[in-house]
C-alpha cells in the first residue's frame, strides 16, 4: 500500500510504502504524485517511509521504473527512511535512476531527514 501526505507548503510529500506494492497501488498513487509536482513551487521533495516493506510485484516494479525514468531529473531531493540494510542499498541504487540526491535515514533519524529536505 502507498499512502501520500502533502506538506502545508506543497513542496514536500511523504510516501508511506508498506507490504508488497502492486500495480494497483501505483495506478492510484502516480497521478497524485504528478499533480503534486505541478503544484509545487520548485522541484518536489520526497520523503519515502518504508514501513514493513516487502518489495514490489513485477507489474508495480515496472510502473515504478518507468515513472522514475519519465520524470528523471524533475524531483528535488529524496529522503528514504527505513530499517534494513537492503532498503539502504536500494536507496543508494535508486539514486542512479532518479538523477536526484537520494539519502537513506533510519527511523530514528526521520526528523533529521525532514530537516535535510527543507534545507536542500
Amino acid at each position: 500500500m502507498i499512502e501520500i501526505e502533502h506538506s502545508q507548503s506543497g513542496d514536500i510529500i511523504t510516501l508511506r510504502a508498506s507490504g508488497t506494492l502492486t500495480k494497483a497501488d501505483y495506478d492510484v498513487a502516480l497521478p497524485e504524485i504528478e499533480n503534486a509536482m505541478i503544484l509545487a513551487k520548485g522541484p518536489l521533495q520526497m520523503l519515502i517511509r518504508l514501513e514493513d516493506f516487502h518489495g514490489w510485484e513485477i507489474g508495480a516494479l515496472w510502473k515504478d521504473l518507468t515513472f522514475d525514468l519519465k520524470h528523471r531529473g524533475e524531483f528535488g531531493s529524496i529522503a528514504v527512511v527505513g530499517d534494513t540494510k537492503l532498503e539502504e542499498w536500494g536507496a543508494w541504487l535508486s539514486s542512479f535512476f532518479a538523477k536526484s540526491e537520494v539519502r537513506y535515514f533510519s527511523f530514528e533519524e526521520e526528523d533529521y531527514a525532514l530537516g535535510w529536505l527543507t534545507k536542500t
